[in-house]
Formats: C-alpha cells, sequence, structure tokens
C-alpha cells in the first residue's frame, strides 16, 4: 500500500554526549509518520509471519488531531473482509495485524534517545497489545533492538535507548496496535487509546511553588501559588488563546469543560516570576 504520512503529536528527548541534552517537545505541525504493518497467522493456524509491508496511516486507523494535540491509536479494520478467508473467519478476523506508526530519524544515530509521550485515554479491548517503542535495526535489517513501555490510561511512558553501537544504521520511533484485524462492526466496542505529550505539572516544570491539579482534568484546572498569581494565561496548541486571568490571588480555579479535548500551555506569572505547565483536557 502507498506509504502516506500525517502530522505527530510526539514527544522526543535527544542526550547528545555526555551532559548536553536536546528536547523536541510533541508539535502536531512538524513531525511525520510512516505506517508499516507486520502481518501473522492466527495461533490457530500456526502463528508464522506472514508478510511486511508498508502501510497507509489512516488504514491503520490512526487519526492525528492537531487541533486537539492527540494522536489516536486502533486496531486495523481495513483488511477485514468477510468474503476473503485470507482476512476473515466468519464474524471475525483472520490475520495477526501489527500495525505501525512511526518516526525514523537517522539524525538520532548514535546518540542515547529517550522518547516520551503521556496516554490520555485507554480504551483498547484487552486482547490488543500496545506499546511505545524505539527501535534499531543494523544495514539490513537483521538485528533488531528495541526498548518498549506500555500505554496505561492517565500515566506517561518514557523509553530511553542507551546501547549504541557502530552497527547501528536504522532509528524508529512510535507506536503500534497488535491483534486480531478488526470487523469495522466491532470498531466502537474495541476501543482505543488516546496520546499526548507527557502531562507534566508545573511544580514538575518548575520547582513546588507552583502547582496545578487535577491534571488532566475533565471540567476545572485548580492553580495554587505560593504568592499571589498576577496573572494566568492558556493557550491551545496552535497558540491561541483560550484563556486569561489576573486574579491577584494564591489560588483560582479554571473551568476547562467548555474547551475541546487535548493539550494546553498555561503561562503562570507570580510575584516570583513565570511558571509554565502542560494541561491536559479531557
Amino acid at each position: 500500500m502507498k506509504k502516506q504520512y500525517f502530522l505527530s503529536t510526539l514527544i522526543v528527548l535527544l542526550t547528545l554526549g555526555m551532559t548536553a541534552q536536546n528536547s523536541v517537545e510533541a508539535d502536531p505541525t512538524s513531525a511525520d509518520i510512516i505506517g508499516y504493518a507486520n502481518v501473522f497467522e492466527t495461533a490457530a493456524n500456526g502463528g508464522g509471519f506472514v508478510f511486511g509491508d508498508s502501510w497507509g496511516v489512516p488504514d491503520l486507523q490512526t487519526v492525528v488531531d492537531a487541533g486537539a494535540g492527540t494522536i489516536t491509536l486502533q486496531p486495523n479494520y481495513n483488511t477485514y473482509d468477510a468474503a476473503d478467508p485470507f482476512w476473515a473467519n466468519g464474524d471475525i478476523g483472520n490475520k495477526i495485524f501489527e500495525g505501525n506508526t512511526f518516526i525514523e530519524d537517522a539524525s538520532l544515530i548514535g546518540e542515547e534517545l529517550t522518547f516520551t509521550g503521556g496516554v490520555l485515554a485507554n480504551t483498547l479491548d484487552p486482547s490488543y497489545v500496545a506499546i511505545a517503542f524505539i527501535k534499531v535495526f543494523n544495514a539490513d535489517f537483521s538485528v533488531l533492538k528495541i526498548e518498549t513501555s506500555p500505554l496505561v490510561a492517565g500515566q506517561n511512558f518514557s523509553i530511553t535507548y542507551s546501547n549504541v553501537e557502530a552497527a547501528d544504521t536504522t532509528l524508529q520511533y512510535g507506536f503500534s496496535v497488535t491483534g486480531l484485524n478488526g470487523n469495522p462492526a466491532d470498531e466502537a466496542a474495541l476501543g482505543s487509546i488516546v496520546i499526548v505529550p507527557m502531562v507534566l505539572g508545573v511544580n514538575e516544570v518548575n520547582d513546588t511553588s507552583v502547582s496545578v491539579f487535577p491534571n488532566p482534568s475533565t471540567d476545572i484546572w485548580n492553580v495554587t501559588a505560593n504568592t499571589p498569581i498576577q496573572s494566568l494565561e492558556i493557550v491551545n496548541v496552535l497558540g491561541q488563546r483560550v484563556s486569561f486571568e489576573t486574579p491577584n490571588t494564591t489560588a483560582v480555579a479554571i473551568t476547562n469543560a467548555h474547551l475541546a479535548t487535548g493539550m494546553y500551555t498555561a503561562t503562570i506569572i507570580t510575584e516570583e516570576g513565570s511558571k509554565t505547565a502542560k494541561l491536559i483536557k479531557k
């Protein structure tokens, strides 16, 4: 299938040398993600590898929402055909489908790499395995080194690849969903996973003088500080202001029920200085 690309919502932290560290924050307007599928027989049919090929990202049922700053992972449905026994066994699929969405970046070869993000929601049926990964291959793809992390709802993930070798030639970081190729009629029941950049409260980014809770939130963010909050601005991933307050108090509640699901950035100015936080609206 034709290779397709879409904008990602990932965070990658690259450690340079022994002390320097570069970081690229999740940006839904910057990075292209590649789709690739590995297909296997079911256990009942021997479980062997069938084929691997490039796959259109939309055909993987992976959805990016640049406005919300989210990437949604789901099982594959585009292969199911009730009339084709290769792909269907009655009302269910007949192959184990590993759908991968990832960034491949040769410039990251040769350095330790940490890949991080957050899981806003996970309703995926437990028969599927979903992971974040860093994969590193040699020149002919005969050797794979992989680091993985599960995708747990409400938690951040962090993966570090440090086994750097001269034979490394290809590096990929991203996500995979593995399980039976799905019947489109079951899409709602089989669920999904929503990925966002790493969820950080203010006290994690700066210090303990300012905090935001709950985060993620469905209706209100409570912001507290040791000294009066002079101003509080919240912008969405497109840089558009969605809230601005000048409370001049040490505690303020920001209603977010009207906001779209996704990632926001808060800039909080107190007498002690400016603080920033990544906020998640569920």
